[in-house]
């Protein structure tokens, strides 16, 4: 039984008049200012998927654009002979293509789920914003994790929509591959923390990030985009480091929101171990016009309603050489290492100590004739000095600390 199905009809004549269709249950294609509505009701329904640039297009295929200022303007020209100032353009077209392909953004809700609703009086509003907020969610995706455009994608093996279509970070490693950061030769990781890393702390990850960039490039809004996993890997050396106190988290979360001098963001969807430098208006999304196209319908023999949308999009990074970032699926922090590598030992001649590290990097070393405090430094260093008796420690290169 449909007990929503009053509130249904009602929200489906709506749509029609908003719309300016006779029956929105019929395949329609929304004009352009209803359509452009549309996307900026989308891009606002997520905080980082609206810094993010849309780029209305009448073409199907075409120039990419650079929306921005992306070199100097500023100079001097002698016309007192046959010198011509000549203007530099804020922006242009390069010689990189864009080619929307067809996305659809599908979706049933069943009965009983709508009928949970049927008592609001913003019934339609709330269907709208799940909706519109999904949709946000899978655009972010499809930017950070798409690789192809299947003719049939296949949720269940690319559940990242991986094949839905090439995102934001395949479009910087495959036309901009300086800028997507590999492993040193010989490496299998990018090593981020702990003794012998690529990059000590994420401070010096994301300044080389920064310093792919020309100067000329910047324009002073470049943020790092970060993963959560990084992020929290940050935030626990920082607590080891000051304290876990109130007024420290405190500090510490304030100074974790910024790196290398740039502002960060852990946007929806975006990789744990993932990193990136850029200005997020230089990820663009390009939609045709008088591509999207909507249908909403009651399927009774299915007991659900159904909605179905799409869209000829692509993605792309405006300017390549103001972007850079690491390939995330190569990323590891140092202590992400095998806890077997972390065995610590701590002896002298004259006094020989139990020494154990759990897994959480917590040391206990006691006996009942002579406990001695222990403390561990983020790098994993042990340090266990009293000043009635010193034990020497110190790490070797397979993560085993001898005194």
């Amino acid at each position: 039984m449909f007990y929503s199905q009053k509130q249904f009809t009602e929200m489906v004549a709506k749509m029609a008049a908003f719309y300016g269709v006779a029956d929105a249950t019929e395949m329609f294609t929304i004009d352009v200012p209803k359509a452009l509505q549309l996307i900026d009701a989308i891009q606002e329904s997520d905080a980082f998927l609206a810094r993010t640039s849309v780029i209305p297009t009448t073409d199907i295929a075409g120039r990419v654009v650079t929306l921005g200022i992306t070199g100097t303007i500023a100079g001097t020209t002698d016309t007192t002979g046959a010198g011509e100032r000549t203007p530099a353009f804020l922006t242009a077209k390069t010689e990189r293509n864009y080619l929307c392909k067809q996305v659809n953004f599908d979706y049933g809700i069943r009965y009983e789920e709508l009928d949970q609703w049927r008592r609001f009086p913003d019934y339609a509003a709330r269907v709208g914003q799940m909706v519109l907020r999904r949709i946000a969610l899978d655009l972010l995706l499809i930017g950070w994790y798409g690789e192809s455009h299947a003719a049939t994608s296949d949720r269940a093996n690319n559940p990242l929509l991986q094949d839905v279509h090439p995102g934001w970070l395949h479009d910087l490693k495959t036309n901009k591959s300086a800028n997507y950061i590999q492993p040193a030769s010989g490496n299998d990781h990018i090593t981020i923390g702990g003794a012998g890393s690529d990059y000590t702390n994420l401070d010096s990850a994301c300044y080389d990030l920064l310093n792919l960039i020309p100067v000329e490039r910047r324009n002073g809004r470049e943020t790092v985009i970060i993963g959560r996993r990084l992020l929290a890997h940050e935030a626990e050396v920082l607590y080891d480091l000051y304290g876990r106190k109130p007024t420290e988290k405190q500090a510490m979360a304030v100074l974790a929101k910024g790196f290398a001098g740039m502002q960060s963001v852990c946007p929806a969807g975006f990789p744990d171990y993932g990193l990136m430098v850029i200005d997020p208006a230089n990820l663009q999304r390009y939609v045709q016009d008088g591509s999207i196209r909507k249908q909403i319908k009651d399927n009774a023999r299915k007991d659900q309603i159904e909605h179905y949308q799409s869209e000829n999009l692509d993605y792309r990074i405006g300017d390549l050489d103001a972007a850079a970032a690491l390939d995330y699926t190569k990323v590891q922090l140092g202590s992400d290492e095998p806890a077997a590598q972390k065995v610590i030992v701590a002896n002298t001649a004259a006094n020989p100590l139990p020494v154990n590290v759990t897994s959480g990097g917590v040391v206990i070393n006691n006996t009942a004739a002579n406990p001695l405090p222990v403390n561990v430094t983020s790098g994993g260093v042990v340090i266990n000095n009293t000043a009635e008796n010193p034990v020497l420690t110190r790490e070797t290169a397979s993560g085993t600390v001898q005194g």
